[in-house]
């Protein structure tokens, strides 16, 4: 028509587009549209006199540096989640998601761990003075190691108990070949009972700051799993540094992991059918990774193996 200018296909007035994303914050309770001055689209409401919460405050501050961003907060009895990105030229995109029944089954699984944690304890303990009385009878090299080993599960069972329950013990300097080679000789017997390659590519000096107990268990975790699953071939662990970060790699040759779980793998109780534990391994690993700031991820492909990557910053 003449006089009137149009716009470039696949380019919405502007006008529309905010009509359009008021009517939607008027009827949808799962996400909201905010402009670049925190105002909810279509009213002059702001995000934050919606939820007069700080961590929302602090969500948009990142939100506007042009980064994904995410808020929890407990509201009236609920705990919510609310995660924003970049929608459109000044428009940004709120997804409101209701993770009340999901925390709390999280929470009712620590409470199970940590109370079994607390319960394994003691009977382990009488078995280690039991086991001392008789090493004080008689000179026994099994003996000696069974007494290193029970004091080895009471050590675990009572930081796993402790990691439940959101504390922790003292970070320490961690020589990553020196722990990663007496892990080696633990389950040599088993690697080499299935006729299976280990091998070991650690970069000299490596060091890292963690709890010893939980690096060294997230280590018995990855490994343990890398040679309960493969039947032929090799599995092996290599460690570098990366700039400002140091890398643990565990792989096999494997079954890898089934399709179906991979979004899940780090769940508690997920595991696939052939798997004879409780699936709580990988859990456990992820548990120890998010207590230490840590990365941990995953390649894996059907009867070609997995990769597990621990991305440990030196700084940490």
């Amino acid at each position: 028509m003449k006089g009137t200018k149009s716009k470039p296909s696949g380019e919405l007035d502007t006008g529309l587009n905010r009509k359009i994303l008021a009517k939607i914050n008027r009827e949808s309770s799962s996400v909201i549209f905010i402009d670049g001055a925190g105002t909810i689209v279509g009213t002059d409401e702001k995000l934050w006199d919606r939820f007069p919460y700080l961590t929302v405050v602090k969500m948009y501050k990142k939100l506007k540096s042009g980064e994904k961003s995410v808020a929890e907060f407990e509201d009236g009895g609920r705990i919510l989640k609310l995660t924003g990105k970049p929608f459109d030229d000044g428009i940004y995109l709120i997804e409101i998601e209701d993770i009340t029944t999901q925390r709390c089954i999280e929470d009712f699984k620590k409470k199970i761990v940590s109370t079994v944690s607390h319960e394994l304890k003691t009977p382990l303990t009488i078995i280690k003075g039991y086991s001392e009385l008789l090493a004080m009878e008689m000179e026994s090299e099994i003996l000696e190691k069974m007494n290193v080993q029970i004091e080895r599960i009471i050590n675990i069972v009572e930081s796993i108990g402790l990691l439940m329950r959101g504390q922790g013990k003292e970070l320490v300097e961690i020589d990553v070949e020196t722990v990663i080679e007496e892990l080696s000789s633990q389950f040599l017997d088993r690697i080499t009972s299935k006729g299976l390659k280990f091998n070991r590519e650690i970069e000299s000096g490596l060091t890292v700051k963690a709890e010893k107990i939980l690096f060294r268990q997230m280590l018995i975790n990855l490994i343990d799993n890398a040679v309960k699953f493969t039947e032929s071939g090799e599995i092996g662990v290599k460690a570098w540094r990366d700039k400002d970060t140091v890398v643990i790699e565990v792989y096999d040759t494997g079954k890898g992991i089934p399709e179906s779980i991979k979004p899940f793998i780090f769940e508690k109780f997920v595991k696939s059918d052939e798997s004879p534990g409780l699936g709580i391994g990988l859990s456990l690993v992820k548990t120890i990774a998010k207590h230490h700031n840590w990365e941990v991820t995953f390649q894996s492909a059907s009867e070609k193996g997995t990769r597990f990557f621990v991305k440990i910053p030196v700084n940490s």
